[in-house]
């Protein structure tokens, strides 16, 4: 009797791997992120205080400016790679869940027998 499982063995151990990976990709995404909000909050400090100026003048000069774009260009992609490590964390865990329901099936499924 040749059962079809859907949860292969080898995604299984690509989410447990995952899963289990040290450091992980989601710490080190959220790590990367942290610092980039920080020197996003940097390149404007700098760049608020090399205007000249009313505040509001230093303000507008300080948004506009080049090292602020690269840096919240560098926060947008640090958040888009925590992002993008939530919906992995999440696809593995759904994976295992499913392989375990698969399996409780299985045994339940013997016992019929």
């Amino acid at each position: 009797d040749i059962r079809k499982v859907i949860v292969s063995d080898d995604k299984l151990s690509a989410a447990l791997n995952y899963l289990a990976a040290d450091p992980h990709p989601l710490a080190a995404a959220r790590a990367r992120l942290f610092n980039a909000e920080n020197a996003s909050k940097e390149a404007w400090a700098r760049a608020f205080l090399a205007a000249d100026g009313s505040v509001e003048a230093r303000k507008a000069a300080a948004e506009i400016d080049a090292g602020l774009k690269i840096a919240k260009a560098e926060h947008a992609a640090a958040i888009d790679e925590v992002e993008n490590q939530k919906r992995l964390c999440t696809g593995a865990e759904m994976l295992i869940e499913c392989w375990r329901t698969e399996q409780s099936n299985i045994r339940a499924a013997e016992k019929v027998r």
